[in-house]
């Protein structure tokens, strides 16, 4: 919850009542999105949450999930339009960032336990069908943002709207550092390396 903040807090400074919206309804979806994942395997797969991340909502979802996701939309949609100039380049680059950082993030909640796989596939126990859903998922999260929000609205997003990423990458570097899951390690190092020269000055 602490981490999601900067994300949430420069996306209201930057147009309050559009990001207000956004915020509300992205995490309808997100929540929405991973119960029917539960109920029918679509579009991630068949797994089931454990109790650590709280209190589940229709004993599905915990409650908590969309504070981690919808951050994570934010700040991947707003590096990206730091990065990249043209429109079409910015949507794609988002949802590259989001499905790279889930590819981070994973391996280490698996292995705490925040869930767990009905089929465990070969990446870190993870199926394949998973990362076919973030590319979904964080299509939709991505045109909803950017339907949303005028393109000017995220290039001048506060540099702090990468914090998000930024800190929550840096602990799951030391989760697969210490588990010695190198392959999502390293791909965290990289990301940081990423934010770190491309965030907004």
């Amino acid at each position: 919850l602490f981490l999601a903040v900067p994300a949430y807090f420069a996306l209201l400074k930057t147009n309050f009542y559009k990001g207000f919206f956004f915020i509300v309804v992205l995490s309808l979806y997100a929540t929405s999105i991973e119960a029917l994942s539960i109920l029918t395997a679509f579009p991630y797969g068949t797994f089931n949450y454990n109790t650590q991340l709280g209190y589940k909502l229709f004993d599905l979802v915990p409650w908590t999930v969309s504070f981690g996701w919808v951050p994570l939309v934010i700040g991947s949609f707003t590096m990206s339009s730091w990065i990249f100039k043209r429109r079409i380049y910015q949507f794609f680059g988002g949802v590259s960032l989001l499905v790279f950082s889930d590819l981070i993030i994973d391996p280490g909640a698996v292995l705490m336990r925040f869930w767990t796989w009905t089929e465990p596939g070969n990446y870190y126990s993870i199926p394949f069908t998973n990362y076919m859903g973030w590319i979904f998922s964080s299509t939709i999260g991505g045109l909803f943002l950017f339907w949303m929000l005028p393109q000017n609205n995220l290039q001048k997003m506060p540099y702090y709207g990468s914090y998000t990423l930024a800190l929550g990458n840096a602990f799951w570097i030391g989760v697969t550092f210490n588990a010695a899951y190198w392959i999502p390690c390293l791909m965290g190092i990289l990301l940081q390396v990423i934010i770190i020269t491309f965030v907004k000055k």
